[in-house]
């Protein structure tokens, strides 16, 4: 949310102020008291996020998740939305469901379960899919690369199987499209 003169938040946003920082690139980003620039949005929204604002990790993840300015890239606005969640940014949760909801639609069912570091995945079976939408098996990468994991909550336990069909879970190199 934008709040005050857009010229006292430039000054704020000079001087280091976090919110200051993430409410000019909310301003950049949707034209308030400024024209649409979204490069500018991009550089504010970004310093603010690295700094754990949650409302600019949110906005920075919906530059990533509609192409605005940057390239499209679905699994960081996901991350991004995740950041801006465990900050208790209203709207986060929406946000991910959102975007999981696109990511999960991008996942087809070959009949094998497959995930590449950039997370191009194929998915075994309907049910495991549809536990990924509602959030219990979640794609992640950490020090053992991309796998899947039980729970968004306790990421120490790996799914090597599918529970469902007991396809095993195989980890591929990415391939040039």
């Amino acid at each position: 949310m934008i709040c005050g003169d857009i010229n006292e938040i430039k000054q704020k946003a000079e001087s280091g102020v976090p919110d200051a920082i993430a409410q000019l690139g909310m301003a950049y980003l949707y034209g308030y008291g400024v024209e649409i620039d979204h490069v500018q949005a991009f550089i504010y929204l970004q310093d603010a996020a690295i700094k754990n604002n949650g409302e600019a990790q949110l906005n920075l993840g919906k530059m990533y998740e509609n192409g605005w300015g940057i390239k499209k890239d679905l699994w960081t606005a996901y991350a991004l939305y995740r950041h801006a969640y465990n900050m208790k940014s209203s709207g986060a949760r929406k946000a991910i469901e959102h975007v999981v909801e696109k990511l999960v639609e991008g996942m087809p069912i070959t009949g094998q379960l497959t995930i590449s570091s950039s997370f191009k995945i194929t998915l075994c079976c309907n049910r495991l899919k549809e536990h990924i939408r509602m959030g219990k098996i979640v794609p992640f990468e950490d020090d053992d690369g991309c796998n899947f994991y039980f729970s968004n909550i306790n990421r120490n336990t790996i799914m090597r199987e599918c529970p469902y069909c007991g396809e095993c879970v195989f980890q591929v190199p990415d391939t040039d499209e």
